[in-house]
């Protein structure tokens, strides 16, 4: 690399498979809600509390549920689906992650999950490809705490790769090189959103992401086109 001397990857969504959006469609189905652009935006990506609150307002005011009860719904799903579903790892992760590995930069994995939260089978996989795994919980959505208060690089220096449009935004309005991985989910929104917020480098996988792809993006000097109307 010649210009990225730091690359973040999302743990929800690229290290693993998105989960929150496939827990939030089926709590927003349990409620007879309808799952809208508007609900994923106001959800991910935001403080948990946050996230709760705005939930709360489009699922569970007619049952009267509390910040603490649907966030208790919320991680007992999680945990169900968890139980039920194969092995979390996005297909493909392991190739990917040895790509970014031999781009000879450092690398961090960022979450609004709370670190004692990843999946026991995942742990081994940051361990051994990052240097640290970030909660941004605290500080959503946290790309510039990451870049300039964590690390003391410049915002040309970081490469994030996430599945969120908020995300994007925040990039876009730093300049911060960016890798779209939005989830292929028919009921979701993200790869529209991030169109019209105008991110160049849109994947469907993390496959696509090979290291003549990391090098383009590392030497563009354009890293964002105009927001799709």
């Amino acid at each position: 690399m010649k210009n990225i001397k730091l690359i973040a990857v999302d743990y929800d969504g690229v290290v693993i498979e998105d989960i929150f959006t496939q827990v939030l469609h089926i709590q927003t189905k349990k409620y007879g809600a309808e799952y809208t652009p508007e609900l994923e935006y106001n959800t991910i990506s935001q403080r948990r509390e946050d996230s709760a609150s705005y939930a709360i307002r489009v699922l569970g005011s007619p049952s009267g549920l509390s910040i603490e009860q649907i966030l208790e719904e919320f991680y007992k799903e999680r945990e169900n689906f968890l139980v039920n579903g194969e092995n979390p790892l996005n297909a493909g992760v392991i190739e990917f992650l040895d790509t970014l590995k031999s781009m000879n930069v450092k690398m961090v994995c960022y979450g609004g999950l709370e670190e004692n939260l990843i999946d026991l089978g995942v742990r081994p996989v940051l361990e051994k490809y990052f240097e640290r795994y970030i909660c941004t919980d605290a500080f959503r959505p946290g790309l510039k705490e990451i870049v300039q208060d964590i690390h003391g690089l410049d915002f040309s220096e970081v490469l994030f790769i996430d599945d969120v449009n908020r995300m994007a935004e925040e990039a876009k309005k730093y300049n911060i090189p960016f890798i779209g991985v939005p989830a292929q989910h028919s009921w979701g929104f993200q790869k529209k959103e991030m169109e019209k917020t105008g991110v160049k480098y849109i994947v469907s996988s993390i496959k696509e992401i090979t290291k003549d792809y990391l090098e383009q993006v590392d030497s563009d000097q354009e890293i964002w086109k105009s927001p799709v109307v």
